[in-house]
């Protein structure tokens, strides 16, 4: 779709713009759960080397001699699922760096079925800390219902593993558009890493109080949303993105100073992520961002 969206790498405590990833187009997400173009951006994983156990060899290779994912459940391990859910192929993702090793692989993904339906946050059953490295979630329906998974390790920063249907299952249909072509006001409350989505809740103005109304969130919708943010977004600072707290508005009180998507990163991953409007464009990726300013 010739979109791009960027992927946040945590290094040292301090935050990075790391990689360009997969294309915006048609790898959005709702709720808390991710849609499943998304594995794509497992692609861009890299460490050095490969993790211990890796009882399963590459196939093939890539231009530039970069291995082939390894699809773990064809040399051996066998297939993969939740009780009672589809039985689904386990991938360990390759990058130009390395592969994560097949026997972490099966570790990782038998202690994330055994800990989601007790200890999975939201829609997507996240599951944090697994192995003490690895971040596990459920994909949005309809990739989900049929047994898609996307873990992350050390943050989202490290190696991924994925699960996804057998070649001959049959095929999900196209992920759901949550606000294809709409502007949103939104309360960011940060990244996810594992997924490489914004989150943010919907709100809205309400009038009344002290300082003559506030924004809250909208009536009957308490859900956390998730989608892709463009590389080429425009990000406008109204004080905390990049302004250094002093008030950059138009009339509306909508920030007018331009900020780089490496600022707008930090504020989302910092102690304030920011309230803002928000353009998404029709593949359902957040192309303009806009800070409202409230004091």
């Amino acid at each position: 779709m010739g979109s791009t969206t960027m992927k946040a790498a945590l290094a040292g405590g301090a935050i990075a713009v790391a990689a360009l990833l997969s294309a915006c187009g048609g790898s959005n997400a709702g709720g808390n759960a991710s849609a499943g173009p998304v594995a794509n951006v497992a692609d861009s994983a890299a460490f050095l080397g490969t993790t211990p156990g890796n009882h399963a060899a590459a196939v093939g290779g890539a231009p530039g001699g970069v291995a082939a994912d390894v699809n773990c459940s064809e040399h051996g391990g066998g297939k993969v699922g939740a009780t009672g859910g589809p039985q689904v192929d386990l991938i360990a993702k390759s990058s130009n760096e390395g592969t994560p090793g097949c026997t972490e692989a099966y570790n990782v993904i038998n202690e994330y079925y055994a800990k989601a339906p007790q200890q999975g946050e939201g829609p997507g059953l996240r599951v944090l800390d697994i192995l003490g490295h690895w971040d596990c979630a459920k994909a949005e329906d309809p990739a989900g219902s049929q047994g898609a998974v996307y873990c992350g390790k050390d943050g989202g920063t490290g190696f991924r593993i994925e699960t996804v249907p057998s070649k001959d299952a049959t095929p999900a249909s196209p992920p759901k558009l949550r606000f294809p072509n709409t502007t949103q006001t939104v309360q960011f409350t940060g990244f996810d890493n594992t997924v490489n989505m914004a989150r943010f809740q919907l709100v809205t103005w309400q009038a009344g109080g002290p300082d003559g109304g506030h924004h809250v969130p909208v009536a009957g919708d308490a859900k956390v949303y998730r989608l892709p943010v463009d590389e080429h977004s425009e990000v406008y600072s109204a004080a905390t993105v990049c302004s250094g707290d002093d008030a950059t508005v138009d009339a509306e009180g909508f920030g007018t100073k331009p900020c780089t998507t490496q600022q707008f990163m930090e504020a989302l991953t910092g102690g304030r992520p920011p309230l803002a409007q928000i353009r998404v464009d029709g593949d359902d990726c957040i192309v303009m961002v806009k800070e409202i300013y409230h004091p």
